[in-house]
């Protein structure tokens, strides 16, 4: 027997889980953002994730091309990803070991 707790929790997820299914973006027009779009967007994600909490930006595009947009969003934010921890080692190499 299902404990009343456990009844609870499901029905407490499947609720959300319903609305996002709802959800759809509206239909494409004409040629959208493509593979080297999707490169700059993805290196410069971090700036618009920071610029969204006060403008109204979108750090993904659309409408855009599809799987080469996305693989090039992907690649560009992996880029910024290796950039940003090779910036840090840098620096917290340097802050250990004195500068030596």
């Amino acid at each position: 027997m299902i404990s009343l707790q456990r009844l609870g929790r499901a029905l407490g997820l499947a609720g959300p889980a319903f609305l996002a299914a709802c959800a759809g973006q509206p239909e494409s027009r004409g040629e959208g953002a493509g593979f080297l779009a999707g490169i700059f967007h993805g290196l410069t994600a971090w700036i618009a994730l920071l610029a969204s909490i006060f403008m109204p930006v979108r750090p993904y595009a659309f409408p855009n091309a599809g799987f080469w947009y996305d693989a090039g969003f992907i690649t560009g934010f992996s880029a910024s990803i290796v950039f940003l921890v090779v910036i840090s080692i840098a620096r917290i190499g340097g802050f250990i070991t004195g500068g030596h």
